[in-house]
């Protein structure tokens, strides 16, 4: 059975990725970005293909962009199946030391990085009641991981991860009586304008692994920090 996706971040990266390989595989995409034109310049998508494509206007950081999305998803769809928050940012240099920190970039990673998915979810819930296997996706980063950290670095994107994580985490809790699963997933180091040159991924293999763990999602998997192949992180 097809899927109605959101995902935000979808211009370019492993947004865009993802959004060709959900529609690939015969979903319907809503793809948000501060743009919408260039959902509508995004390279691979079969015209056929297009015809299960919404492009919306989003700034995860505006309550009014985010509501007039959802209203344009309804309109077009009815409901909506799997939401992945994939809009993200990394200030940079992200090797500042504590005493050169830039608190403007700390207040906008989180603005983005953790309220953005929170602000998106919040206002999807009516959308996702409606669908028989909810889900909320939050793309988070290894940096957000507390057990994992070996650095003094990532002070801002770091931090508005494990934000992230926390956020994700609450969620499932409160919406796990409500059928809605909520995972936080990690996509890996991936070859983007965020991840670097020296990555270790394509966005499109990334993505089609994204696509493939995010569909088999039940309510079993909520409460989950994953890896893009479906492993288990620790938090």
């Amino acid at each position: 059975m097809s899927q109605i996706v959101f995902v935000t971040g979808a211009n370019r990266g492993i947004g865009a990725a993802t959004v060709a390989a959900f529609l690939e595989h015969g979903d319907s995409v809503v793809a948000g970005a501060r743009d919408a034109r260039a959902i509508e310049r995004l390279p691979g998508i079969s015209a056929a293909s297009r015809e299960r494509l919404l492009g919306v206007e989003i700034d995860v950081t505006s309550d009014r962009h985010v509501a007039a999305a959802m209203r344009a998803t309804e309109q077009r769809f009815g409901r909506l199946d799997l939401l992945i928050n994939m809009a993200g940012i990394l200030p940079r240099p992200h090797d500042q030391p504590l005493e050169q920190l830039d608190f403007d970039q700390c207040r906008e990673a989180f603005e983005v990085n953790a309220l953005g998915p929170l602000r998106v979810a919040r206002a999807a819930l009516p959308l996702l009641r409606r669908s028989s296997n909810p889900r909320i996706v939050n793309i988070t980063s290894g940096c957000g991981s507390l057990s994992g950290k070996d650095n003094g670095q990532f002070y801002a994107y770091g931090t508005s991860k494990a934000a992230l994580n926390m956020l994700s985490l609450t969620m499932a809790f409160e919406f796990e009586k409500q059928g809605i699963c909520c995972v936080a997933l990690d996509p890996g180091w991936v070859k983007t304008d965020l991840g670097g040159a020296n990555a270790e991924l394509t966005p499109e293999f990334s993505a089609e692994n994204i696509r493939r763990t995010t569909t088999e999602l039940t309510l079993g998997s909520s409460k989950s920090f994953l890896l893009y192949d479906g492993k288990s992180l620790t938090w």
